[in-house]
Parts: structure tokens; C-alpha cells; sequence
């Protein structure tokens, strides 16, 4: 006889199959995350995986002078620390959670083990991995080529996709980070898409008033993201039933 499976929020979890879903079930422990609650330092050791299910992670690369850029973005569609599971298990690269929320963690152990029984979980790792660094990539672009507001716009939308929400609560500091410029840019860019009537720009936090409106000023890098990651993992609907 069938169950329902309980609905986790985070789409790699939900789209497995019963049988590689069952693998991972037991060692999965859930947890809330506050923000800049920091997951890892360059050097850390890292043995855990990340599942968000609300919480959204930051991905940094650090400068010598102490100076950091957002290179991905890691919410509900997908999930942070596969690779230390199969090779090196030391970070480089800091990751922060940016917008608390609750996530589902795993030892990157159990991962390994997991994976080593069944072929589509393996599968499965490697085509979200892929989603993540082809993230990683068209953001490289994205800033080099690419105005601050068109940019501005693009993170907004990744981020209210995300949280199901108009409205993004974030700092001055954090936008400056993902956007890799100063504080002053971020405020001068957010105030022309507010003067343009797009958003709503108050200190810690923007809300979305004419979405049609950003999705026409955002650069195509958020398309091709979306279009790139459905590509490759695909989100159709959830498995809700476990054998």
C-alpha cells in the first residue's frame, strides 16, 4: 500500500523517485537557517549537504583584500555541497545563507553512499550540479557585460522566483556583493527602477510593483538561466507517493 510522501518545498528532493527518495529520507534532518549564518569559509571542511526549502544561499568568492562577489544563487530548486561528496571536502569559496528560511541537511557521507547505489540519483546530483556551475558561468557574463540595473533586475526576479514573494528583504551590503559594485551604485541603480515604477525601494528591502515591467528592463541572463536549469533537470510535478 502507497503513502503520501511528505511535500519537503525543495524541488531535488521532491522530484526523486520513491527508491532513490527512500535512500536519503532517513538521514535527513531539517533545520532554519537565520541570515549570514555563514555554511562554510574557504578552507572549511565541508560535510554537509544543503537542501533549501525557503532559505537562499550565497555562493562568494573572496578577493585577498576581503572583498566578495556573489558567483550562484542556491534556493528551493536545488541544493549546495554535492561535489565535496565525491571529491575535495574542502570549501573555497564562502557560502552564506542571504534570506533565512529552512533547509533539509544530509552528511555528505550518506550522499556518497546513496549515490553509489543507485544510478539516476547519481544522475540526478550531476544534471543539478551542471545547473549550478551553467548559473555560475552566465553570471561571469553577466557582469562583465552587463549594466547595473539590468543586473539589479535580473537578481530581483531570481530572488521573489524563489521566495514565491513580491517582496525581497535584503541590505545595501548584500545587494553590493551579489552585484560586485559599492553601496552607492546599488542605490543609485534601485532608485532608478523605482523612479521607472518597477519596484519599491526601501533600506533592507524591495517589493515588486510592475513585474512585466523588470522582466522587460532585465538582461537575458535570467531567461537563459531558467532555460538552461529546466533543460537540464527539468521541473515537472513532484513525486508525492512513497511505496
Amino acid at each position: 500500500m502507497k503513502t503520501v510522501r511528505s511535500f519537503s518545498g525543495n524541488c531535488f528532493l521532491d522530484h526523486l523517485p520513491d527508491s532513490d527518495y527512500a535512500l536519503l529520507e532517513p538521514y535527513l534532518v531539517e533545520k532554519a537557517l537565520d541570515r549570514d549564518a555563514v555554511i562554510c569559509s574557504p578552507g572549511d571542511r565541508v560535510d554537509t549537504v544543503y537542501f533549501p526549502c525557503g532559505a537562499v544561499l550565497s555562493v562568494i568568492t573572496l578577493m585577498e583584500d576581503g572583498r566578495g562577489v556573489e558567483s550562484s544563487t542556491i534556493g528551493r530548486e536545488s541544493v549546495e555541497g554535492v561535489l565535496s561528496a565525491f571529491g575535495s571536502q574542502r570549501a573555497y569559496n564562502r557560502v552564506i545563507c542571504q534570506i533565512r528560511g529552512l533547509c533539509f541537511t544530509l552528511p555528505t557521507a550518506r550522499l556518497k553512499e546513496a549515490a553509489a547505489k543507485s544510478p539516476s540519483l547519481s544522475d540526478d546530483l550531476i544534471r543539478h550540479v551542471q545547473g549550478n556551475t551553467a548559473q555560475t558561468e552566465q553570471s561571469v557574463a553577466c557582469n562583465a557585460l552587463h549594466n547595473v540595473e539590468e543586473r539589479l533586475s535580473r537578481w530581483i526576479l531570481m530572488s521573489a522566483d524563489r521566495g514565491d514573494s513580491k517582496l525581497v528583504t535584503l541590505t545595501q551590503e548584500y545587494l553590493a556583493i551579489m552585484l560586485g559594485v559599492q553601496r552607492t551604485t546599488v542605490t543609485q541603480a534601485a532608485r532608478t527602477l523605482q523612479a521607472a515604477g518597477l519596484i519599491r525601494y526601501a533600506r533592507g528591502s524591495i517589493e515588486i510593483v510592475n513585474r512585466a515591467g523588470l522582466e522587460e528592463t532585465v538582461c537575458e541572463c535570467y531567461s537563459v538561466v531558467n532555460q538552461k536549469f529546466d533543460a537540464l533537470v527539468g521541473r515537472g510535478q513532484p513525486n508525492r507517493m512513497a511505496g
